[in-house]
């Protein structure tokens, strides 16, 4: 019988007024969670990978690719959503670097990767440094937080390569803690105590008890916290209960906010779309609506018209002036079990009998047993939980309009997206179905 590897994704959106300090290398992220170490990696972490903007575009574009393919299996009729593509993605990548054979050929396409091992963590250790860059033209007071961090979780006794060790150190900067799983409440306890931290305190479960037992061999667990302010804040003061009409046609009243300024903007035959940058940062948060309540055209698009249209429509943003509305939010998705997603994606053997993970201890006794996320976002008058965008990065698409200001409503339930401006990269994404 094969032993166990578990994996595990934690991750947070938060919106506030505040931003507070990040950590000194947000890459690392806590450490807290020790029980001893068994085995390190033998190679430093990499802070300064090689390579091109043309790799890097690459990654970007498949990781995007299978962020929208995923909102296509995860997206309910009538439910709230918010889920991390790049936690996902990140952990699974860290187990891609053990996979070998068919298990790997699987890896490979359901991610979409852009290269093999072991050329892909090279090119995710440079995304993730990308993504938690600081403006150096900035007070750090000022500035969004970003912060990635992994860790590896492994029984005490476990024979595991070095060279996945290596690996994983340093491409990762993933923690090694080594953990007794027959003890299983304690390890939970731990890797807890890890995800409170790394989510200053938003998700503090995500491992169990019953998750483990005496033959798990190692978890995995990655995290990403977002912290922004909106470079455009909305004034509380204008915060007024306002109409927002659910698909099956009930109307409900619910806090809007309100503001006013020159926004990236897309309107075509299909959607209304909205960029709102988030101060001192190149994340930015986009709103998309079907027009008239038309929910269904999202639910008929294939994955691949998804991922058309919406790089369409952010192609061909443009700066208009806008009087703004929109809900007042917060969604906490309960535990989120990606096993079926990804069976669906064709990723199969590494959750059953036929796993080739002997990258990690040279043998083939290694499966998933679970994979698992949790997610959390409030949007509220000071900012959001999800991406940051500067207004500098934006700017050069189109100079503000002299036109009069439209009006953009979000009234209806729409899709939002939190992503990085400058790669491309979407860090989250949700739906708002019932303020």
């Amino acid at each position: 019988m094969k032993k166990m590897i578990l994996t595990l994704i934690s991750l947070l959106l938060i919106c506030s007024a505040c931003i507070s300090n990040p950590n000194e290398n947000p890459v690392n992220g806590p450490q807290t969670g020790d029980d001893g170490n068994l085995q390190t990696g033998k190679v430093d972490y990499d802070p300064n990978p090689e390579y091109s903007p043309e790799e890097l575009d690459r990654l970007v574009l498949g990781h995007n690719q299978f962020a929208l393919a995923l909102y296509k299996l995860l997206a309910e009729k009538d439910k709230n959503l918010v889920y991390s593509p790049y936690s996902l993605y990140q952990a699974l990548t860290m187990l891609y670097a053990g996979a070998a054979g068919e298990t790997a050929s699987q890896f490979e396409q359901a991610l979409v990767l852009s290269a093999k091992n072991p050329d892909i963590h090279r090119l995710m250790n440079a995304l993730n440094l990308d993504l938690v860059q600081k403006n150096e033209n900035m007070e750090e007071s000022e500035q969004a937080v970003l912060e990635i961090a992994n860790a590896l979780w492994v029984q005490k006794d476990a024979e595991i390569l070095q060279s996945y060790l290596d690996t994983i150190s340093e491409n990762y900067a993933a923690g090694l803690r080594s953990l007794d799983f027959a003890n299983a409440q304690k390890a939970a306890d731990l890797i807890n105590q890890w995800a409170a931290e790394a989510t200053n305190e938003k998700i503090t479960e995500i491992a169990r008890p019953d998750m483990f037992s005496a033959d798990t061999q190692l978890a995995l667990t990655n995290a990403v916290y977002f912290k922004g302010a909106w470079a455009q804040q909305f004034e509380e003061s204008g915060t007024r209960n306002e109409d927002f009409m659910l698909l099956d046609g009930t109307v409900i009243s619910v806090p809007t906010m309100i503001t006013s300024g020159t926004f990236p903007v897309r309107v075509n035959e299909h959607y209304q779309m909205i960029e709102m940058p988030y101060k001192g940062s190149n994340i930015a948060m986009d709103l998309i609506m079907p027009l008239d309540g038309d929910w269904g055209h999202f639910e008929e698009m294939s994955a691949e018209n998804l991922q058309n249209d919406f790089t369409d429509m952010v192609y061909h943003l443009v700066y208009q002036d806008v009087i703004l509305s929109m809900p007042k939010f917060k969604i906490e998705t309960p535990e989120i079990n990606m096993i079926d997603p990804m069976i669906k994606l064709g990723l199969v053997d590494v959750f059953g009998d036929d796993a080739n993970l002997s990258g990690m201890n040279g043998k083939e006794d290694l499966y998933v047993s679970n994979l698992v996320q949790k997610a959390y976002i409030d949007v509220n008058e000071a900012g959001s939980e999800a991406a940051a965008v500067t207004i500098a990065v934006v700017a050069p698409k189109g100079a503000p309009s002299s036109q009069e200001p439209i009006e953009m409503r979000f009234d209806h339930p729409f899709m939002f997206v939190i992503r990085d401006t400058k790669t491309g990269t979407i860090l989250f994404i949700g739906q708002l179905m019932q303020p």
